[in-house]
């Protein structure tokens, strides 16, 4: 039976081993750079990019900017290595002959890197509307942030479920990487060619399979979210992001797409980790 300090513990030591790692420390530098440079940018850039009328909803395009490419690849880069760098060091034998039960350390491993992405999320999109309010004044709308930021988060577990279950299939945190990465860019080139050739062709097949590929619904989600919340004055900041539409025709299909996708990887993660043998350190 589960033990829920036992998965707190867990938790907690899976945040600080990410957070000891480098690798977390280069994201939260990126992380500023691109919630602050571009609003400074554009203040300089003058008033014919974004039109003055939309500068108080201007702090939404760091949000929808940032989400489609970077929020993503932080997920796969906090996901891979969650599982498969504890059989690299060795670290997964030794904490396994403990006294604890795997699921608790499934579920510590899996929790403590999902909330470390929630706090790089998190900061993220404070950090975007303190930029706004810097370069452009009083922002407004907010009150859709704690909304949005469970939307963005709930897209993006789509890609951090997935990069965590190859890192326990493989046990190679490079593979890991490569794996779930491949997917995530593959999915990006398909969905464009895909796109190009509806517009060709007019043929409803290439648009339905762009609708479910992986990217499609976590960059639609957000969208759908915040776009019937936002007046029509923000529709400027979201096409000058690129995030005036979403690519999934409704709501309710984008969190059902992203859960035929987060299930069962997060099960076949799951039955392979309690089925398998636990290597010793891997060279």
């Amino acid at each position: 039976m589960s033990r829920p300090d036992v998965i707190f513990s867990f938790i907690r030591y899976e945040i600080k081993r990410a957070i000891a790692r480098r690798k977390v420390l280069a994201l939260i530098a990126f992380t500023i750079l691109l919630d602050t440079l571009p609003y400074y940018a554009l203040s300089t850039a003058g008033t014919t990019i974004i039109p003055s009328s939309a500068y108080p909803y201007i702090w939404i395009a760091g949000v929808f900017e940032v989400q489609p490419l970077f929020l993503n690849f932080t997920a796969i880069l906090i996901a891979a290595g969650a599982m498969s760098e504890e059989y690299e060091q060795g670290t997964a034998e030794l904490l396994l002959s403990k006294p604890v039960e795997r699921n608790d350390y499934f579920a510590g491993k899996f929790l403590g890197g999902y909330i470390l992405f929630l706090i790089i999320l998190a900061f993220s999109i404070l950090l975007s509307i303190a930029s706004a309010f810097t370069f452009f004044g009083t922002q407004m709308s907010l009150e859709i942030v704690p909304g949005l930021f469970l939307a963005q988060a709930f897209a993006s577990l789509i890609f951090y479920s997935l990069a965590f279950m190859m890192g326990e299939l493989v046990r190679r945190s490079s593979l890991a990487y490569i794996f779930s990465s491949a997917v995530f860019f593959s999915s990006i080139i398909i969905s464009a060619y895909m796109d190009l050739i509806y517009t060709l062709t007019g043929k409803g097949i290439y648009s339905t399979i762009r609708t479910y590929l992986p990217t499609s619904p976590a960059n639609s989600l957000p969208v759908q979210y915040a776009v019937p919340l936002l007046p029509s004055t923000a529709s400027a900041v979201l096409q000058f992001v690129g995030s005036g539409s979403a690519s999934v025709p409704t709501l309710d299909l984008s969190v059902a797409i992203l859960l035929a996708y987060t299930v069962p990887a997060i099960c076949i993660a799951g039955v392979y980790f309690w089925f398998s043998d636990i290597s010793r350190k891997m060279s």
